[in-house]
């Protein structure tokens, strides 16, 4: 993928997350179990045409209120059995709202091609993600169900339960927003920086660790 478009790519992921940072018990539940009311549709369609949902695997899904949808997914290989991080882009906006004989309408551009960059990933390192993102989505920053969203949507998966709503701005969640970002830059880093790509990820995750254990103690 070109320097631009992969740029657009982790500026959706990593917007907002320069806000001011709150504590995980100031945080109050924005995220939930399932997909918000009315979503499920447009982001089932989404979530297939970037990459699927690893059953096995945890991804980020965005769904902008504007431009194009965007997801980065770490699943095994079917083959191989090895840990690949998938970073998809719509080439053109999915959710289309239009017009005919005076009556509104969704159509979901389904027939294109998007753009995809792909990276290995260390076990060891891919199932301490899955650890620490499955005790983040079962923490009381997710609610029991997905609210009602107003414009964008950020869906989470891991092992091959599905969380969204609005886009965290504090805690454990926000936390996954920027690991998101890593493993996109990953996905379009060539072969040379991995090492460099999967040390910036250990230690977001270690820095998550220590913030976050912290507070609890």
């Amino acid at each position: 993928m070109p320097v631009a478009p992969r740029r657009a790519l982790l500026a959706l992921v990593l917007a907002a997350l320069t806000g001011p940072a709150l504590a995980a018990s100031q945080c109050q539940p924005v995220v939930g179990q399932g997909w918000p009311p009315a979503v499920g549709n447009y982001g089932q369609a989404a979530s297939s045409l970037l990459g699927g949902q690893a059953e096995d695997g945890l991804s980020l899904l965005v769904l902008p209120a504007r431009g194009v949808e965007s997801q980065v997914l770490l699943r095994r290989d079917a083959g191989n059995g090895q840990w690949m991080v998938l970073a998809g882009m719509a080439d053109k906006r999915i959710y289309n709202w239009s017009t005919t004989a005076g009556r509104g309408g969704v159509n979901l551009q389904l027939d294109q091609e998007p753009e995809f960059a792909q990276a290995p990933l260390p076990d060891a390192l891919a199932q301490r993600l899955l650890e620490v993102w499955g005790k983040a989505l079962a923490s009381p920053e997710v609610a029991a169900r997905a609210p009602v969203t107003d414009g964008e949507v950020l869906s989470f998966t891991v092992n091959g339960e599905r969380y969204s709503g609005q886009r965290p701005a504090c805690g454990q969640l926000e936390a996954l927003q920027e690991q998101a970002a890593l493993l996109i830059e990953l996905a379009h880093s060539k072969d040379k920086k991995y090492e460099k790509r999967y040390a910036n990820i250990e230690r977001a995750l270690d820095k998550m660790h220590d913030r976050f254990v912290g507070e609890a103690g």
